[in-house]
């Protein structure tokens, strides 16, 4: 009873009063040695959730960095809604931006493709969302701002779920019971194998 009364308190809580989720940090595993990290922060305010991830890698052979990697992207949701979204990539010093808002009742993304109206339940694949991958979700990578259209594979993982990305590099990212995002796995620009450990 107790238990069953604190769980409707919380549902009755205003989204402001609700707690941002708990900040994930990875480290980036390239070949059994340690490249970047890859970290989300989140903050909430008047329910509105704004998560920021940040990716840094840099591989380097014989003391000399051979590769760079950076992206940045900010992202705010209300509720089931994103909001907005901003994408700031480099690449060795190749450099890609893309944005999305929500426009009346679509999502419109900016990016290498111009302008592209989306459904206003399209997501974009930062990971850390597991509802963000589920059938008939429309997608889009941020880092060049297009629109994917990735099949996708769900299998149990312990309590929780593997979800397979199949197309583009592909992709393979585990969520604990509770939805939260805790594993990664893709392959590198270079055939390498990538796999992501919590920090």
């Amino acid at each position: 009873m107790i238990a069953r009364r604190a769980a409707l308190a919380l549902a009755l809580l205003p989204a402001a009063a609700r707690a941002a989720p708990a900040d994930i940090g990875f480290r980036v595993i390239r070949e059994g040695s340690q490249v970047g990290t890859h970290r989300v922060r989140f903050r909430e305010e008047s329910g509105l959730l704004e998560a920021t991830s940040e990716v840094r890698i840099q591989v380097r052979l014989a003391g000399i960095t051979v590769y760079r990697y950076t992206h940045d992207v900010v992202e705010q949701w209300r509720g089931e809604r994103l909001m907005s979204l901003a994408s700031r990539l480099d690449r060795n010093g190749t450099r890609r931006a893309s944005e999305a808002r929500l426009e009346g009742s679509a999502i419109l993304l900016r990016g290498a493709a111009g302008d592209v109206r989306l459904p206003v339940e399209a997501a974009p694949l930062t990971w850390w969302r597991a509802a963000t991958l589920r059938p008939g979700v429309p997608l889009f990578d941020p880092r060049e701002g297009i629109a994917v259209q990735p099949r996708l594979e769900f299998a149990p993982e312990g309590a929780g779920t593997r979800v397979r990305l199949i197309g583009g590099e592909g992709a393979e990212i585990v969520y604990d019971r509770a939805g939260t995002w805790v594993g990664f796995a893709t392959t590198g620009e270079d055939g390498s194998a990538v796999r992501y450990e919590r920090a």
